[in-house]
């Protein structure tokens, strides 16, 4: 990993298209010259309403083209936090891209664990009616860094980020759309436990403001490898610039080597990952 400063956008995104657009040029083009080479977004950063299916696009289309154009434009990475893409024949997919700063698509990653439970006390919420399970866990190796790719209900599942990491992953990306009641209990604990365990930087973009269905938790963070907050926005939109640097990463993994000393004479965590 080299020395590099990240943007991370809180949102709130809604049902018109063309604002949230709008929101994502305005929060670019300030990270960008607060000299951001990496800027994150949260979930369905495009639109969140009550017709999520068809506002879903194929790609390219008019969102990923924004986006392509913002990188190139402004001469950074772009993780679009999530998009719902449209699939031929069935429910979309809740898709994260990676923008080069030559405008093209440098990773994508649909997302693997939907959203489907009954909260105590609280509503129920069944993300897989309206969304398909993507297939693939994704590493990123833009220049700079390793990037494990994941989106919001992602971090309750540990094994995936360990074999991120395993396969080289160095920052934990986690675009966003936390509820306001798991996210009092859950958020900051969750995102901590997967930076110490894996000692990696964690970058966690979140949605924040009233929805359709809930109120978003927003409190978007950036975490250093031995579970720090090294910034943390409240409950507006916001974006939060900080540099993740190499020395604190290597020193971590150092100290703590709990990479190299699993027991896999005794456990295997394995699987398929995509690198890109």
């Amino acid at each position: 990993m080299e020395n590099f400063k990240a943007g991370i956008v809180q949102m709130n995104s809604g049902p018109d298209v063309e604002e949230n657009m709008r929101a994502v040029r305005e929060y670019t083009a300030y990270a960008a010259a607060e000299g951001a080479k990496f800027i994150m977004f949260p979930e369905t950063v495009d639109y969140i309403g009550t017709q999520m299916g068809k506002h879903a696009e194929r790609i390219p289309g008019y969102v990923t083209r924004t986006f392509a154009g913002l990188a190139r434009r402004h001469g950074v990475y772009i993780h679009c936090g999530s998009i719902t893409e449209a699939a031929p024949g069935g429910r979309p997919f809740n898709t994260t891209l990676l923008f080069a700063p030559d405008g093209q698509i440098r990773a994508l990653y649909r997302k693997l664990h939907l959203f489907d439970v009954e909260l105590e006390n609280g509503p129920s919420f069944r993300e897989s009616d309206e969304i398909a399970p993507g297939s693939e866990i994704v590493v990123a190796e833009p220049h700079f860094a390793s990037l494990g790719l994941s989106i919001c209900y992602d971090i309750r599942f540990p094994e995936l980020y360990r074999m991120q990491v395993q396969s080289g992953a160095e920052v934990l990306c986690v675009a966003a759309n936390f509820t306001r009641e798991t996210g009092e209990k859950h958020w900051e604990t969750l995102l901590r436990a997967r930076a110490v365990e894996n000692t990696s930087y964690v970058l966690a973009a979140g949605q924040c403001g009233m929805k359709r269905a809930f109120e978003a938790y927003g409190h978007s963070m950036i975490i250093d490898p031995l579970g720090e907050i090294v910034a943390e926005a409240g409950e507006e939109p916001e974006v939060l610039i900080a540099e993740l640097d190499r020395e604190r990463l290597e020193n971590a993994r150092m100290s703590l080597p709990c990479l190299t000393g699993r027991r896999q004479d005794v456990y295997q965590i394995s699987g398929r990952i995509q690198k890109y």
